[in-house]
């Protein structure tokens, strides 16, 4: 009987404080739905990733030559001991008649790579081919399309029987790049292998053995891949002597053939060993091989990186978030055990044990903590992880293959830290009330003997304040534990802020700084070593049109960088300026702080700013890097503001001291007139014969701008979160102030004193105390702001890690507009006080 009055009064105690109450879970319920939800989103994006990919057997690395695949290369590679699987195929790039429209072909790779059918059916005949479900808008099943050129495939004219999803090009909109129309792919296609016509497979696909129980998204499987890559690299490379002879005496013998061909026109009479063909005249690039893994696909890095980027934000924000609401929650049950001590003395004096009284703080708070829990769960499980994955994957095929998973481990962290802000410190409390007597628990608690606070033994500023003015100032230091909650936070929350809105800061207008300061060049034209005098004046005929503003030649070349700490291979582009005089015309070398300008000088090299930070490199500083089997170093002279990509810049002569070899241009860094004709004019240059590739910034820019854009989303979510815990944390900590000074606000207004006056005489203090606490939260939110831009990028792009004043301005706008807010509540909350009742009360 006597439990049951007990759990009775345990539940009377919800309804009697429900505000208290209410305050306590939407804390607990805010530091959770912000922890569960950030903390699954990476592996929600990875395991749904994981799956997709086994499913349909994604190569660990596919292989491709300038030669093709002959048997040599086939047996080379089925000897290797690591490979588990390989499927050999083909692909040809082409253009579809009457459309601008390029794609790649691929032979239908069953194994190893293969496709999700989205509608309709895979490709039966050599006839019929089935597009990317990306392209769906534009064609449909049963049209027919007509290629311009069908390169080794058999036929030109195909039938469209279905549209798939490929697991290999994971980007909507950076595919791949081509030697075809204007330089991009617009999309893939898959036919069946006996569609083509090839002495030579065009590409090979790869299973390891050694990857088999390795995450994808590990390290340990980046490096592990990296390492076989070079193994079967070495053990390809020994094929292209042979290779390359081959070819050469192919071409001898088809020179020989054409030759014997004109003088049989001209009756002349002569045989093949005869005719002798020199050596020199027979111009082909050496045999080379490519090794590409799932990271040189621009989709598949994109997507690990923002799975990566998200989890930066979970090992910080919700950490801080939770900090304030357990704080918050702590002085609240604090608060609560205060209220409770004449009822403690009660159920004492009426022969409760200490254990029986505990359990009542215990339902109390438990309850509180189980249910804030139970509801940031929901909602960090379902909603949260839902919005962040659908901005992340915006531009990503992978976007309708997500799934929502659970993990125990997020929602147990959170319901042992709400339990310890609540339960265990509210037990705590409890413990060194219940050592009194109940006589003593059952009279008021002696009020603190009072004490000359610092400020009035500074005679001089003491005796020219107002009244009002001292006794805020001896409030402030008289209730110091609710000083201290108060000043945490409001810091934590604009701390929070300061972060949030500065990454946004960080994000916004970067791919205009990169891509129209900085590089300032719109395409980059690739061209073959090998080049004729014709070819060279047909070429510089185009670069003349009229769309261009300007143009420079130089060399370009890609190096690698190998990070065993990330298991990634960097790309690095190096870029040997012709003229390094003039190169500022296109891209212009600054340092990001100082905004000087950067100049190509011998015996050094400018380096982007991003490349340096991984490679944790200065001015003055050695770094190597690799191009093939051949490592080169380079002495860094500069380092340049730099947003995406990874760059090494140098003049003429120091490629040629560095590199070891004679310098030669080969690529053409081009600035247009209008940025909207690089269409045109790609098309126009990938029609020379010796223009290999178009690499075009506005992809770039792209890229760029859908990064920066959904981490914006993600952000704008995570500072709406930061609010509403500022709206909450005020509104508990303004509620304990009153409760605890309910005879003192009384006795202010039986005084005199009208409801604005009352208001102010307490809320002052708030208002004192919230303003320290921003000026608090603005040093923690630059540090948190600094600590999350150097680690949130991925390894390839950088943030401007600058912070503008705007930022500060509305963080602390927006908890001084909650704090005002929170006084029109306290107004009417104090004119509704019952003064006499208020003064009859015990407290």
């Amino acid at each position: 009987m006597k439990e049951k009055k007990l759990f009775k009064d345990a539940l009377q105690a919800i309804p009697n404080s429900l505000g208290r109450y209410l305050a306590i879970i939407l804390l607990i319920a805010l530091g959770t739905l912000a922890f569960v939800g950030l903390r699954m989103t990476g592996p929600d994006m990875r395991m749904s990733a994981s799956e997709f990919f086994n499913q349909y057997h994604l190569a660990d690395v596919t292989i491709t030559s300038n030669y093709g695949l002959n048997h040599a290369d086939q047996n080379t590679i089925d000897k290797q001991a690591n490979i588990k699987q390989v499927s050999w195929g083909y692909y040809q790039d082409a253009e579809i008649e009457d459309r601008s429209d390029t794609i790649r072909i691929f032979s239908n790779s069953k194994k190893i790579s293969s496709y999700e059918l989205i509608s309709g059916r895979m490709p039966a005949n050599d006839h019929e081919l089935a597009l990317s479900y990306l392209m769906n808008k534009n064609y449909h099943l049963g049209q027919k399309v007509t290629l311009k050129r069908k390169g080794i495939l058999k036929n030109k004219t195909y039938r469209i029987v279905g549209f798939v999803k490929s697991s290999e090009y994971l980007d909507k909109n950076q595919i791949a790049q081509t030697n075809l129309g204007t330089g991009k792919l617009t999309g893939i296609g898959v036919t069946t292998s006996n569609a083509f016509n090839s002495k030579s497979y065009q590409i090979a696909r790869i299973i390891f053995k050694d990857t088999a129980n390795l995450s994808p998204f590990s390290t340990k499987y980046r490096n592990q891949v990296y390492h076989n890559q070079k193994h079967l690299l070495t053990s390809l490379n020994k094929n292209r002597a042979s290779k390359y002879q081959s070819a050469k005496k192919q071409v001898q013998d088809q020179a020989k053939q054409q030759f014997l061909s004109k003088l049989a026109r001209h009756s002349t009479s002569i045989t093949p060993n005869q005719i002798k063909i020199p050596t020199f005249k027979i111009k082909l690039p050496y045999p080379s091989y490519t090794i590409s893994s799932r990271e040189d696909s621009i989709g598949y890095s994109s997507y690990r990186a923002d799975a990566e980027r998200v989890e930066v934000l979970a090992a910080v924000f919700p950490t801080f978030l939770f900090a304030v609401a357990a704080l918050v929650s702590l002085t609240t049950m604090m608060r609560f055990v205060e209220e409770e001590r004449a009822n403690i003395g009660l159920l004492k004096a009426l022969g409760y044990s200490n254990m029986a009284v505990r359990l009542k703080f215990l339902i109390y708070s438990t309850s509180a903590a189980i249910i804030g829990v139970a509801l940031g769960a929901s909602v960090g499980y379902t909603f949260l992880p839902n919005m962040i994955t659908k901005a992340y994957t915006v531009n990503s095929t992978l976007a309708s293959n997500l799934h929502l998973y659970f993990l125990w481990s997020p929602v147990l962290v959170s319901l042992l830290v709400a339990l310890l802000a609540t339960s265990v410190i509210s037990i705590i409390t409890l413990d060194a009330t219940l050592h009194e007597k109940p006589t003593r628990l059952m009279l008021p608690k002696t009020p603190k003997y009072g004490s000359r606070i610092l400020l009035e033994r500074a005679t001089f500023i003491w005796k020219h304040l107002s009244f009002s003015a001292k006794v805020t100032a001896r409030n402030i230091f008289r209730y110091k534990s609710r000083m201290l909650m108060t000043i945490m936070g409001i810091a934590g929350c604009t701390g929070l802020l300061v972060m949030g809105l500065g990454i946004r800061d960080s994000l916004q207008g970067i791919s205009d700084i990169q891509y129209s300061q900085i590089m300032k060049n719109d395409i980059i034209a690739l061209t073959n070593q090998q080049i004729t005098q014709k070819q060279k004046i047909n070429l510089r005929k185009t670069l003349h049109d009229s769309k261009i503003r300007n143009y420079q030649a130089a060399h370009y070349a890609q190096l690698t960088k190998h990070l065993d700490k990330s298991g990634a291979t960097e790309n690095v582009i190096l870029i040997a300026a012709g003229d390094a005089t003039k190169f500022k015309d296109v891209i212009n070398l600054r340092n990001r702080q100082t905004k000087e300008q950067l100049s190509l000088k011998d015996n050094s090299i400018v380096i982007s700013e991003k490349l340096a930070k991984i490679l944790n490199a200065k001015v003055g500083s050695i770094i190597n890097l690799n191009e093939g089997n051949k490592s080169y170093s380079f002495k860094v002279g500069g380092i340049s503001e730099m947003y995406i990509g990874h760059y090494i810049f140098m003049n003429r002569h120091e490629f040629t001291k560095t590199m070891g070899s004679k310098y030669t241009t080969n690529a053409y860094l081009i600035t247009m007139k209008k940025r909207s004709e690089v269409n045109q004019i790609s098309r126009k240059l990938m029609k020379q014969a010796d223009v290999q590739t178009i690499i075009s910034n506005s992809s770039n820019s792209k890229l760029l701008t859908g990064f920066t854009g959904s981490l914006n989303q993600v952000i704008l979510i995570l500072v709406l979160i930061s609010s509403l815990l500022a709206v909450v944390v005020i509104y508990n900590l303004t509620n304990i102030n009153i409760a605890e000074r309910i005879r003192e606000l009384s006795t202010v207004k039986v005084l005199g004193f009208y409801d604005e006056e009352a208001t102010m005489y307490i809320y002052r203090e708030t208002i004192i105390l919230s303003l320290i606490g921003i000026l608090f939260g603005f040093g923690f939110g630059w540090w948190l702001h600094h600590f999350i831009i150097t680690n949130l990028p991925p390894d390839m792009a950088m943030f401007n890690p600058a912070m503008y004043p705007m930022n500060f301005i509305v963080s602390a706008l927006i908890p001084a507009v909650i704090t005002l807010v929170m006084s029109i509540a306290v107004y009417h909350q104090i004119k509704r006080i019952n003064m006499l009742d208020a003064l009859k009360s015990v407290e």
